[in-house]
């Protein structure tokens, strides 16, 4: 009897624990502008145009690489650690049982590209990960989808990958060069569809024919993408910009040069706007330092928070 009042009074410590945790990352949240909340599966389904999805089979799955829910995506951050405080009950029972190394039964999870979203089980992967397990066994349902989630999607992110696949069945630009070019600003796509009708545009009046959409694409991503994106990395751009890819750095770099030859004149080149964008608007040395400090004095700020609270 006295074990098992060990084991209720561990499971309940633990999931007071777990809420303060989850308030020190809201708060931390808050004050670095990274969102903490879980993806909801109903959103990414409608986004991404998800549709059939095949029969499940068992898989044993990183659990860092579950990123929401199918219904519970408001009671758990993205760590799944509580936020409300009814679901003590049963968090504290899982737990317990946990303790105690009782098997439980799978969770059942649907996979998007290289993420999860949990169909059923969500108390469970909240107390396995609390307990710093890494993997669990889980029932996946795999359900395809054209571009492809990783696990540092977010909602944001989430929104610009609703954009990518509008621009995939619009453009077929995948298919056509074999790449996927990764954007992360809202309107992205909207900008890199524009360049590519442009120079279909101007090719046609070049070679004096009509162009096919194709014969554009291909163009373009020879003599204007590749040799833009030899510019960033001669210049190291994308060290300055944090979080953003070659295809974000293709559009600002080749505006920046428009915007540069129409004050300097048409000799401008590549190299020089790339040296220039990222010296006008890129992270400098001690802004990353700066970035760093904030990090720290929120992870502390908000680790005195959780003490006041206990």
């Amino acid at each position: 009897m006295a074990y098992n009042s060990d084991v209720r009074t561990k499971a309940r410590q633990h999931f007071r624990e777990a809420r303060k945790q989850a308030f020190v990352n809201e708060v931390q949240g808050l004050l670095s502008g990274d969102p903490m909340d879980l993806l909801s599966f109903q959103d990414v389904q409608k986004r991404l145009g998800l549709q059939a999805c095949a029969i499940g089979h068992m898989e044993t799955v990183p659990l860092k690489k579950i990123v929401g829910s199918e219904g519970r995506y408001q009671d758990f951050d993205r760590e799944f650690l509580p936020l409300r405080g009814d679901s003590e009950g049963r968090w504290e029972n899982l737990d317990a049982a946990f303790q105690r190394m009782e098997n439980v039964p799978p969770i059942e999870l649907y996979k998007v590209g290289e993420v999860y979203f949990v169909r059923d089980g969500n108390h469970r992967v909240s107390v396995a990960r609390r307990a710093g397990a890494e993997f669990i066994d889980a029932n996946v349902v795999e359900c395809p989808s054209r571009v492809q989630l990783d696990p540092g999607v977010d909602v944001k992110r989430l929104l610009v990958e609703g954009e990518h696949l509008d621009f995939l069945k619009r453009t077929g630009l995948d298919e056509i060069l074999g790449v996927d070019i990764k954007l992360t600003a809202t309107g992205a796509y909207d900008a890199l569809e524009r360049h590519l009708r442009g120079h279909r545009y101007f090719l046609g009046l070049e070679l004096g024919r009509p162009v096919s959409f194709e014969e554009a694409a291909r163009s373009w991503y020879d003599r204007v993408y590749l040799p833009t994106v030899e510019a960033i990395r001669r210049h190291q751009v994308l060290e300055r910009f944090p979080g953003r890819t070659e295809g974000d750095l293709y559009i600002w770099v080749q505006e920046h040069q428009y915007y540069l030859r129409e004050r300097q004149g048409d000799s401008v080149s590549l190299d020089t706007a790339a040296e220039s964008f990222a010296d006008h608007y890129g992270v400098k040395t001690h802004d990353r330092v700066l970035r760093w400090v904030v990090r720290r004095l929120a992870k502390i700020g908000g680790a005195v928070l959780a003490w006041f609270r206990r």
